[in-house]
């Protein structure tokens, strides 16, 4: 049974240490969730497939190609394979880390700098816009914004589905059951379960979808 989280809430401080936490796997990435208490850092490493950091609470300074970079609550980064990185915290912080597998690259995404989530789509009056950010034989990356009355009508995937609320509501049904999502909400959707998107207003999202 699926159900909703909020993925702030799904992990906790330690005091004078690291939590961290498996959200999602799959054949093209992982992504971990990881709560760090001030003047905490996560070790010097290099990945060989992209990296999205993503800070979900507090500031964290990343290390990468000889520059450093202060990462605030909703900043993102996108980190080249083949790099060495480190993070250090500043306060206590909460971020995700997507970790892409060896030669899987994201696409679409602003490089060597802070971003948004958030605003990397944009909406556009009466339509839904997609922006592919990953694509392979295992799956795909993908982030949708939806203007007005939209949705996506009945229909099923070949293998889970990640999907993470970036800005308004909608409600998702999966099977017969019926979801109201909001900004900061995630679900897992099971593979080849029906299920149907509708969005009233406005509605962006990041939808992480794998294959058999």
């Amino acid at each position: 049974m699926s159900k909703i989280y909020n993925i702030k809430d799904e992990i906790h401080f330690q005091n004078g240490g690291i939590v961290s936490q498996s959200l999602f796997s799959s054949k093209n990435l992982d992504i971990d969730l990881f709560a760090l208490d001030k003047d905490e850092e996560l070790d010097k490493e290099k990945r060989f497939g992209d990296s999205l950091a993503w800070v979900l609470e507090g500031e964290i300074s990343l290390f990468y190609k000889d520059e450093k970079f202060d990462l605030k609550q909703n900043g993102c980064f996108l980190i080249a394979k083949d790099y060495w990185r480190k993070f250090e915290t500043k306060e206590k912080t909460k971020m995700i880390l997507i970790n892409l597998k060896e030669n899987v690259m994201v696409n679409h995404l602003p490089k060597a700098e802070i971003f948004s989530l958030v605003d990397a789509i944009e909406y556009q009056e009466g339509k839904v816009v997609s922006k592919t950010l990953v694509k392979n034989e295992n799956g795909t990356m993908t982030l949708m914004s939806f203007d007005g009355a939209q949705g996506l009508s009945t229909h099923a995937a070949p293998g889970d589905a990640l999907l993470v609320a970036l800005d308004g509501e909608m409600e998702l049904t999966i099977a017969d059951e019926k979801f109201d999502i909001k900004s900061g909400d995630s679900i897992v959707m099971p593979g080849k379960i029906p299920h149907a998107l509708k969005i009233k207003d406005k509605f962006k999202m990041l939808l992480i979808v794998t294959r058999d």
